[in-house]
């Protein structure tokens, strides 16, 4: 975008930024680079994040004011229509460097009188004093030396740690058991043989990672089976299997059950690289942020390493909250649910067929006649179980709760193509034929390929020319920006064939798998960008300020609709994908200390608030106008039986032996 359009409000958010800092850090960061000692170097780069914060398009974007802000968003969009021509960016690792080719002087505490230490390596191993290369511009070359001496060829420690380590990811256990020790008091190898010609091997191929990896997995040692036909008399010999007379039955880790899950559910997003994303988010576990305080409860159980210290081996424990999780929880139960959902989606109606894939999925072969057989009966159980507990109104899918991160009670989880797609409130004269105001708590999962919306709350029929409103996020094909809070407003129309929808872009960023608090106000009396008042606030940070965008709009009337309000998504399509807590609907715009964010419960404009606990039933109307919260998605409780049925099967796959353990 233009640079000198938004060059002042840049350098207010970096000033903001400085001055948060002690007055000694600030004089840092204005001292001139070359000036700096390189101590303070690492200060001024460090505290300098500060500012590049404050330029993040979501903080930023919330900055500009009128006149520019509508200069930049119109530029953004004509930008937009270019983002398929420009060049991904090359991948960045992150690195540290020197601040010069002199490093500055070593030397112990306490003990001036010994002078600058030099560099060198460790005594016992190498006496000499390191050999320095010398020929660097920018770094003291030191690291360099250091890396050098590490793999030289004729140093056999290095190859003989890594290769154990490879070892021991395959096996179980390293040819050394104690990874970590090579010395007198670690434990000596089983094959010591083999550890010296793997050594060898590997660095007479170039120390190549995945050329070891093919050659173990390739072994014959490592295709031996668990059941071995001389076990009897080896398990005499060998109890402890050190000799490798067979494979070892292991668990697989925490992180593999993790994604094995999402892989056979369908979840599973392959993006490579870019941030760490939040674990409720459904990437690759190598990419979740590991927080200390916030474990992934998934990872937890199943011994995932703490993360700040380092493990040489994992613990592999047995325990009840293993089993409790992965049969009780919700997050195994939404698994179930998205397995079931891939299922009913990518095969016919066909019983046998649907358990002959879900046994592709889940095991990678097909099921025996026998296993079949069972499978077909255990449905049928189900089947009679679900139908007779399904609610006696027909039409009504069952209700999905959730724990929403950073938040009491529980949510509804809304999962695209599933039974409980949408909630719906039959339409009332209490609801907003004007003005209103509509809040909630999301966690959103994913967005369309496409550009359309993940809508949150609506009332409109989703049809071109048809009047109502809807508040959503967009999609990652959207022309003005993807994952945007988006309202859309359609009013007095010419035509109904005529789409005259107002879309009101907020450029208020949603994450996903982060929880917000979102709002937004609407005004149809002041067409000026007070009109419009978008709120958005990420509670995973208590940093992060509430942000607050005005816009102007061009629908000024009509827009109520005689259809059911949706939460989840419209009447007819654009199914939100997460959790949506405490969905309040007020018919004035409420000011910004009057939101639920700040301000929770019933006021006397309130004409809607539906909050989704257990207790008293599987959600809480606290609708002044008595609605109550029906799912519009089902197509009746013989439909129900059968999913809950299917949904069943799915989660009993998921917990086999078969599937979380390697023989």
């Amino acid at each position: 975008s233009n640079p000198d359009l938004e060059r002042p409000f840049r350098e207010h958010a970096a000033e903001d930024a400085v001055t948060k800092f002690p007055p000694e850090t600030q004089a840092i960061i204005r001292k001139p680079p070359a000036q700096r000692t390189p101590y303070e170097q690492q200060i001024a780069e460090l505290a300098w994040r500060q500012a590049e914060y404050e330029w993040s398009e979501k903080r930023f974007a919330a900055r500009v004011k009128e006149p520019a802000k509508s200069q930049r968003i119109a530029l953004l969009a004509q930008l937009k229509q270019f983002e398929k021509d420009k060049p991904e960016p090359l991948p960045v690792a992150p690195s540290a460097v020197d601040v010069g080719p002199v490093a500055p002087p070593v030397t112990i505490p306490k003990k001036p009188q010994l002078g600058e230490i030099e560099p060198g390596y460790l005594t016992i191993l190498d006496e000499k004093p390191a050999v320095i290369p010398a020929g660097f511009k920018n770094s003291t070359g030191r690291r360099t030396a250091l890396a050098q001496w590490v793999t030289r060829a004729d140093n056999p420690l290095a190859p003989r740690v890594i290769v154990n380590r490879i070892w021991q990811y395959h096996f179980g256990r390293g040819l050394a058991y104690s990874t970590s020790d090579f010395g007198k008091l670690g434990e000596e190898p089983s094959h010591p043989e083999l550890l010296d010609w793997l050594a060898q091997w590997f660095v007479e191929n170039g120390w190549s990672l995945k050329k070891l990896h093919r050659l173990i997995v390739t072994s014959a040692t490592y295709q031996q089976s668990v059941s071995s036909p001389v076990a009897e008399q080896a398990r005499l010999k060998d109890p402890e299997n050190k000799l490798l007379w067979r494979a070892n039955n292991h668990r697989l880790d925490a992180e593999q059950i993790r994604d094995a899950v999402l892989t056979v559910t369908g979840e599973l997003d392959l993006t490579v690289g870019g941030e760490g994303v939040d674990a409720s988010r459904p990437r690759r576990t190598i990419f979740n942020k590991v927080i200390r305080n916030t474990r992934d409860p998934v990872l937890d159980v199943f011994d995932a390493p703490e993360g700040f210290a380092s493990m040489a081996q994992r613990n592999v424990t047995t325990t009840p909250t293993q089993s409790l999780l992965m049969i009780n929880s919700k997050w195994s139960l939404g698994r179930a649910q998205a397995f079931a959902v891939r299922l009913k989606k990518e095969n016919s109606s066909d019983e046998g067929e649907i358990v002959t894939d879900a046994f592709r999925l889940v095991f990678g072969r097909d099921p025996k006649a026998a296993e079949v057989d069972g499978a077909r009966k255990f449905l049928a159980m189900q089947k009679g179980t679900a139908a007779a507990k399904a609610p006696p109104v027909s039409g009504a899918a069952p209700f999905v709760g959730e724990k929403m991160a950073f938040r009491d009670g529980q949510a509804a989880l809304f999962v695209p193509g599933a039974a409980s797609q949408r909630l719906t409130i039959a339409d009332s004269p209490a609801f907003p034929r004007g003005d209103f105001t509509a809040e909630a708590f999301i966690i959103l999962r994913s967005v369309f390929d496409s550009g359309a919306v993940r809508t949150i709350l609506s009332q409109w029929d989703g049809n071109k020319g048809h009047p109502g409103w809807s508040l959503g996020v967009t999609g990652k094909g959207s022309r003005y920006k993807p994952q945007t809070l988006v309202l859309q407003l359609t009013g007095d129309q010419a035509s109904p064939d005529q789409d005259t929808t107002d879309r009101i872009f907020s450029g208020l960023h949603i994450e996903l798998g982060k929880p917000y608090f979102v709002a937004v106000t609407v005004n149809l009396d002041d067409a000026t960008e007070k009109g419009i008042t978008f709120y958005a606030k990420d509670l995973s940070n208590d940093d992060e300020p509430l942000q607050v965008v005005n816009i102007s709009h061009k629908v000024t009337g009509g827009i109520h609709a005689d259809v059911p309000l949706a939460i989840g998504g419209t009447t007819s399509s654009q199914a939100f994908d997460g959790l949506i807590d405490d969905v309040r609907l007020s018919n004035v715009p409420l000011r910004a200390e009057q939101l639920l964010f700040t301000s929770a419960g019933v006021n006397e404009h309130t004409v809607g608030y539906w909050k989704f606990e257990n207790d008293p039933g599987p959600y809480e109307d606290s609708s002044p106008a008595g609605n109550d919260i029906a799912t519009h998605a089902a197509t009746g409780p013989r439909e129900d039986a059968q999913f809950a049925a299917l949904v069943d099967f799915c989660h009993v796959l998921l917990n086999s032996n078969e599937f979380l353990y390697v023989d």
